[in-house]
């Protein structure tokens, strides 16, 4: 299974990169949009970067939301473009006789932005409901793969590269727990332009049940466009003793 995961596209200002990778896009079981498709809530700019995926590639989309899609226009970019949105969320695919389920939400922050914290009401409680609901979705039952697709950093880990001190406003460590003690086998998201390409979150086991858990680490990819300079493709396949995940360079 081929999959490709992008954010931050931003409209124009980074569809040349999607354009740039057709070829192998076309080969795609999965297309993943981590969310910023566009820029300042511009559907036609979002409906460009769709067609420009579309463009060769059957493929199943998923997306979640960036903070340049406005909260009150989701209902209408679900109308106009059809695809798979997941908000606190959760889907089930088999690909490849791999079943991989998928828990998408734009995310949470620390500490909401200065616009946000005077614009949207009781966003504090937003973040922490939606962590709360992200936790209980990341329940694996029989899937071979859990996978989580946020927007926003779930760890500060890939935020380096980032101003420190604006951390807070870009990711959590709120969710970061969730990580670790859910342990997915892989998280994804973007919005860190200078971030980070990837960190692996791991803990010391402190019990034989840790010990046994799957997924002692948790490897978290920022698939924004501006950081990576192109989309990041991963392949999910069946061994003998399991399932294999690689990025692919």
């Amino acid at each position: 299974m081929l999959i490709a995961a992008m954010g931050d596209v931003h409209g124009r200002q980074n569809i040349g990169l999607v354009k740039a990778a057709s070829d192998r896009l076309e080969r795609c079981d999965l297309i993943l949009l981590a969310g910023d498709t566009t820029d300042s809530n511009d559907f036609d700019q979002f409906g460009e970067v769709v067609a420009a995926l579309r463009q060769g590639s059957d493929a199943e989309l998923i997306a979640v939301f960036g903070n340049e899609e406005y909260d009150e226009s989701r209902s209408g970019y679900k109308q106009r473009y059809p695809m798979i949105y997941l908000e606190e969320e959760a889907r089930e695919l088999v690909l490849d006789d791999v079943k991989l389920k998928i828990v998408g939400s734009t995310g949470a922050l620390d500490r909401p932005t200065w616009w946000q914290r005077t614009n949207i009401p009781e966003v504090w409680k937003r973040y922490k409901d939606r962590t709360v609901a992200v936790e209980a979705l990341l329940d694996r039952g029989d899937a071979d793969v859990l996978l989580l697709l946020t927007h926003y950093a779930p760890t500060y880990a890939t935020l380096k590269g980032e101003r420190e001190g604006a951390w807070p406003e870009m990711g959590s460590q709120h969710m970061e727990n969730v990580l670790m003690e859910k342990r997915p086998d892989l998280a994804i998201h973007a919005h860190a332009h200078r971030g980070d390409k990837l960190a692996v979150l791991s803990r010391k086991q402190r019990s034989l049940e840790d010990f046994k858990a799957a997924g002692a680490s948790v490897p978290v990819y920022n698939v924004s466009l501006p950081a990576r300079g192109a989309v990041s493709f991963f392949e999910i396949g069946r061994e003998e003793n399991g399932v294999s995940i690689s990025e692919l360079q």
